[in-house]
């Protein structure tokens, strides 16, 4: 019996068979895992301010509520932000340096705490969302509001504080506010 021509030429066909099986491989792409880059935390001080009033320029002024906190003592200090009247409705507003995904805004107060009723996170594109309301505590002074939340889907560029100076009748001063969140 004669040998058919495969068997004649096997060691040709497997070669042509494992070129044609390598050259098919080559055309698919390896599976990689997708590498999910670690979320970077951060916080940064406000680089600018506007209120609806200030009690005194450069002391007392919007812009005093910038940067990291200075004051470190329950006292009236000309180096936080403080409104023209020390009663009524008052607003803050802190603009920041890179906008993030915000997860948590740190409001350091200096004096005449309570007063704070609202923050509201602004975003890029200008709407506005409040994340907190309600009374601030009064105690201890100097203090800390801290207002953590979940992880925002828009990314924040300014944060807006509102109080209500007429809980205490009396001055609110503010010397820095944190923003808090991922790039």
């Amino acid at each position: 019996m004669q040998p058919v021509w495969w068997e004649k030429n096997l060691s040709v066909t497997l070669a042509w068979g494992l070129a044609i099986i390598l050259s098919a491989c080559a055309h698919i792409a390896p599976q990689v895992p997708e590498v999910t880059a670690t979320p970077q935390v951060f916080t940064q001080w406000a680089a600018s301010a506007e209120a609806s009033s200030q009690f005194g320029y450069p002391d007392w002024s919007a812009r005093r509520a910038t940067g990291a906190p200075e004051v470190n003592a329950c006292r009236d200090d000309s180096r936080a932000w403080a409104s023209a009247r020390g009663g009524g409705l008052q607003w803050l507003l802190l603009t920041y340096a890179q906008p993030v995904y915000a997860n948590e805004v740190v409001i350091h107060q200096t004096f005449g705490r309570g007063a704070i009723s609202k923050v509201l996170l602004v975003s890029v594109d200008g709407a506005t969302e409040e994340i907190w309301s309600g009374a601030d505590s009064d105690s201890p002074c100097p203090g800390v509001l801290s207002v953590a939340i979940p992880r925002t889907a828009y990314k924040v560029a300014k944060v807006r504080i509102e109080l209500d100076e007429s809980r205490t009748n009396f001055w609110n001063q503010i010397d820095a506010v944190a923003l808090v969140g991922e790039r």
